[in-house]
């Protein structure tokens, strides 16, 4: 039986099913696609949502978040405007809002904590590289799938002036003295959450909450001592002692994490969540209730049930397409998976096998790479391409980019990205890599520099090698130590070997040579026969210098083909 929404207005072409939230923020309803009999979630806009100063300001973002397609982003799929009213279609996700677990089970425990704020923070890196800030990021939007996986919902619905009254116990100093949202204030909401699922309780709570924000005595003594920093770091007073950017504070989380709890933090932090979340789950699910001031809202991902994945594009057309299709997306972790900081547990390089018909031996612990390259090799050259994510820190300076590629047989593969780096490319920009040409958007046109150029061309080139299919092969083809622990691939290979591969030779050459480390040190995390994670660091034997590469891969075989623009 069709939903009735009380005002009378629904959006066309829509079938509700139940109320999944309301309040003054505007109601949010489970719905059902008329044409494809897909599930989404619907806000429609009320209280000061329904002003035309937000509406405007919505309409300007509403695409360029259209186009925020990340894993760890709830995907918006149309903003539908109408002389009744305004309202949002978005991606209906099979998980559990990170509020309703605190409320059932209490903290998560550190490990969980930490993979909750990985996960948040690789959403807000996404909207951010956009320019698009969050402004109500707190436990009611940040959901957590069925993998463990932590989704941001709901960027850019808070109006303006709105954040202190919407969310205290997550509102940044500056929001009280009038200031924008901000990344800085984004970065401090994190940190207030990640607070709440250490310690089951928000870092500021009081009558004058914005005389707590803005003095009271930062409650770091109150978590683990090796979290202190991180918490000291998010919530400081003064946003310039805060990260600069969620890149910046993912690579001290990671940091913190490794040190604390090994080269499997993030695994088990992920599986944590995904316990908590079905229990959660599990216990009879509250009414919705009104939006209050302690932050908790309704969201669109409150709803439970199958994912609806997007195809490229935006506006309605963009999910009904994807409906249209049987659609198996690749969902990266929430974080990053590390290798351990010190080297003490790896094995010796193993010694020739002694025979008089001599045998190919394995490396160091156990695992024989050439079935897993070949796998890799046959599931990604059919899959043809995927959506990619790529971020180095340290010695050589730090460099992000992120967008999809195109695998090419006999060729490097065709990339779409947005990149920045330091210095000259400190600006993000929009590239299109193909063969050896790099194309970058300048205003409304795109000029053609070589990858062997300066500047963006060269930084272009670095990233489609450092999260090419050949740099994570050639790292296994040449290991002398390799293990595997579950879907985790982890091991090490020597630096000049690794130089002389005629794919990624160049890449690890580098790697070595700024950092002057003698051996690689790698992770892979695959799912379903694809490789969704890559990690790889080159460190010195003082542990002065290091360098360290990340790449997310997802939606492998959904990503749209790469073209050299007109």
């Amino acid at each position: 039986m069709a939903f009735t929404v009380v005002d009378g207005w629904t959006v066309p072409g829509f079938t509700h099913e139940r109320e999944l939230g309301g309040g003054a923020s505007g109601r949010v309803v489970l719905a059902v696609d008329d044409l494809t009999s897909t599930k989404v979630a619907i806000r429609y806009f009320g209280g000061r949502q329904a002003d035309e100063e937000f509406r405007a300001r919505f309409r300007a973002l509403s695409r360029p978040l259209s186009q925020l397609e990340d894993p760890n982003v709830v995907d918006l799929y149309d903003f539908v405007e109408t002389a009744d009213g305004a309202a949002i279609v978005m991606e209906r996700v099979d998980g559990v809002p990170l509020r309703r677990i605190l409320a059932a089970q209490g903290p998560t425990g550190p490990l969980a904590a930490l993979s909750m704020l990985g996960g948040t923070l690789l959403g807000l890196a996404a909207g951010h590289a956009r320019e698009i800030v969050h402004g109500a990021v707190r436990p009611s939007n940040v959901l957590v799938d069925g993998q463990g996986n932590a989704r941001l919902a709901d960027f850019a619905t808070a109006p303006a002036g709105t954040e202190t009254a919407a969310g205290p116990a997550y509102a940044a100093p500056e929001l009280w003295d009038g200031a924008p949202a901000s990344v800085a204030t984004d970065l401090y909401a994190a940190t207030a959450v990640f607070f709440e699922c250490l310690t089951g309780r928000p870092p500021f709570a009081g009558r004058n909450m914005a005389k707590l924000h803005r003095e009271g005595p930062i409650p770091a003594e109150e978590v683990p001592g090796p979290l202190r920093g991180l918490i000291t770091q998010g919530l400081a007073k003064d946003p310039d002692e805060r990260p600069k950017t969620a890149a910046d504070f993912l690579g001290a989380l990671e940091d913190a994490a490794v040190s604390a709890y090994g080269p499997s933090w993030e695994a088990q932090g992920r599986g944590r969540l995904t316990e908590l979340a079905a229990q959660a789950a599990a216990q009879p699910e509250p009414k919705p209730k009104p939006a209050r001031g302690s932050g908790r809202n309704p969201i669109v991902a409150a709803a439970t049930g199958a994912t609806a994945a997007p195809a490229a594009g935006g506006g309605r057309g963009r999910w009904i397409a994807a409906a249209a299709a049987v659609v198996v997306i690749g969902v990266v972790a929430a974080g990053v998976l590390l290798l351990g900081k010190d080297d003490k547990a790896a094995d010796p390089d193993p010694t020739p096998a002694q025979s008089s018909t001599p045998q190919p031996s394995l490396p160091a612990g156990g695992v024989d790479p050439a079935p897993l390259v070949a796998s890799i090799d046959q599931s990604t050259a059919q899959a043809g391409g995927a959506r990619f994510s790529y971020r180095r820190t340290g010695t050589g300076g730090a460099a992000t980019g992120r967008g999809a590629f195109t695998l090419v047989q006999g060729g490097p593969a065709s990339y779409s990205m947005t990149l920045s780096g330091a210095g000259g490319t400190r600006k993000a920009a929009q590239a299109v890599v193909v063969r050896d040409v790099v194309y970058l958007r300048a205003g409304k046109r795109w000029r053609q520099a070589p990858t062997s150029g300066r500047g963006y061309p060269a930084l272009a080139g670095q990233i489609r090698q450092g999260s090419s299919v050949p740099a994570m092969t050639s790292l296994l083809r040449s290991a002398t130590a390799l293990r595997r622990a579950g879907d985790v691939y982890q091991g090490e290979a020597p630096a000049p070997k690794l130089a002389q591969d005629p794919g990624s030779g160049p890449l690890y050459a580098e790697m070595a040579r700024a950092t002057g480390a003698s051996k690689i040190s790698f992770a892979l995390r695959m799912d379903g026969g694809l490789p969704v994670k890559l990690w790889v660091r080159a460190q010195d034997a003082a542990k002065k210098h290091t360098q360290v590469l990340s790449v997310s891969y997802s939606g492998w075989g959904h990503a749209a083909p790469v073209k050299a623009p007109r």
